[in-house]
């Protein structure tokens, strides 16, 4: 594959990756939102705000044509973008310490991708881009670790109902 061609595929492989992270953590802040959970939710605003931003430095990069597109199964991670929360890891009474381990867990991951797309491409100018978005998932991480150490633990009662549901036996 060209160098140009690689470099197209890496963006569009980072523009997928931000632009479904900014989503979900669009949608997370919502619902957190709709279950009065406010400090949880502005964080995931926060972070939305921070892929947004990341969006746009992928979508100013200097690029002579149109960046290829892939079918959702297409791109080069398992099922959703490697920054994207699984709704499964959600709950709707979560602290804000268990907000920041999963942003955490995301930009990790994030870090690891591009870090292994810099490795593994030919093209210097992928390789570099690819490094340097690595770098910058990796600062994400210290910060957020950085946040992590002045959080109390979550309580271990926190996703006790308190106001089970009654179901005859």
């Amino acid at each position: 594959m060209s160098g140009a061609m690689e470099l197209k595929r890496f963006l569009a492989h980072a523009l997928e990756m931000e632009e479904e992270a900014m989503n979900r953590y669009r949608e997370l802040a919502e619902a957190l939102r709709e279950h009065n959970n406010l400090l949880v939710a502005d964080f995931f605003d926060a972070m939305a705000g921070e892929s947004a931003k990341h969006l746009e430095e992928v979508r100013s990069f200097p690029i002579a044509g149109e960046l290829p597109v892939f079918a959702p199964w297409d791109y080069d991670w398992p099922a959703d973008a490697p920054e994207s929360t699984s709704y499964e890891a959600v709950h709707y009474r979560m602290d804000l310490r268990r907000a920041l381990e999963l942003a955490l867990d995301n930009e990790r991951e994030a870090e690891a991708f591009y870090a292994q797309y810099a490795e593994a491409t030919s093209d210097l100018e992928t390789a570099r881009l690819a490094a340097s978005y690595a770098a910058e998932e990796a600062d994400h991480a210290r910060r957020l670790e950085q946040r992590l150490k002045h959080l109390p633990p979550t309580s271990p009662s926190q996703f006790e109902d308190d106001d089970p549901a009654h179901t005859p036996e």
